[in-house]
């Protein structure tokens, strides 16, 4: 087998607009790992949602990373690595957002922690744990995996930081009024131990500690397996993937991806909602 292992990122990678895994592309994941290869999510979600999708589609047993590469669970879903954020960046950070009239939301373990109720977080343990109805998901466990999440408001987060020191291993930034571009310059001119990522146009922002990425967390787990990187391929859609792609023996950006995504890879495939991660496979994986 040319290539062993597969990292995979989820939204707009393995799931479609709805939220879901097409059925053709649970079975090819299958196909593949009957034939020796590993499948592993490598998601910017957080440890209980991927844990919750890869035991619905059959990938119990298989090592995770999750929030972008700052946790990495083990075969039996438990946190193996974590890596959080040094308590003066994150306080730097909070000042900065709160000088420039910034909504940021802050990830600490399973819990959302939020400075108040907003649309960017008042679905958020339903859109963490995704129902997957179509994709295999039962109800039961659905509801037992939300029942483990929480989105706890803090009115004063500086106070919170500093009375606490909560292990926090992702930031996520959102803004309505296109300032994220320049925000995100802001944060890197300003404050030393962050890595800074964004989605298509900068509707938001994705921080981790600096470092952190889903490459390098690749890198380790390609390490921690005996599997060389030339052997690894990955697949994803969007700027937080484009390192990893790059650096993967074969790199494949989906077809909803950006230009400058899909230079960064080796093949491109078909759309999320096309089930282009089934059609990867097929082509490059099962040959």
């Amino acid at each position: 087998m040319k290539y062993r292992l597969l990292a995979t990122d989820l939204d707009g990678t393995l799931l479609n607009e709805q939220k879901e895994i097409a059925g053709e592309t649970i079975k090819a994941i299958q196909e593949y790992r009957l034939r020796g290869g590993k499948v592993v999510i490598c998601s910017g979600r957080s440890p209980l949602s991927t844990r919750w999708i890869a035991n619905t589609i059959g990938l119990s047993g298989e090592p995770i990373i999750a929030y972008n590469g700052a946790i990495m669970l083990d075969e039996n879903g438990e946190v193996h690595e974590q890596v959080v954020f040094q308590h003066d960046p994150l306080l730097s950070f909070w000042e900065l957002c709160e000088a420039e009239g910034i909504y940021a939301h802050f990830y600490e373990g399973d819990t959302l922690l939020v400075p108040v109720v907003n649309k960017w977080n008042e679905n958020w343990i339903e859109n963490n744990i995704p129902t997957l109805a179509k994709s295999g998901g039962k109800q039961k466990d659905c509801e037992r995996f939300r029942g483990k999440c929480e989105v706890k408001v803090i009115e004063d987060f500086y106070d919170y930081f500093k009375t606490n020191q909560p292990k926090i291993t992702k930031i996520a930034v959102f803004d309505n009024d296109g300032k994220l571009s320049d925000f995100s310059k802001q944060i890197g001119e300003m404050i030393e131990g962050l890595e800074i990522s964004s989605s298509l146009n900068y509707l938001n922002l994705e921080i981790s500690p600096s470092g952190v990425t889903k490459a390098s967390a690749l890198l380790r787990l390609a390490e921690k397996e005996g599997i060389p990187i030339s052997q690894i391929a990955a697949i994803g859609d969007n700027y937080n993937d484009s390192l990893m792609l790059s650096i993967a023996g074969l790199g494949i950006a989906m077809g909803n991806a950006p230009e400058k995504v899909k230079q960064m890879a080796d093949q491109v495939t078909g759309n999320n909602n096309e089930a282009g991660v089934a059609d990867a496979i097929r082509r490059y994986l099962l040959e």
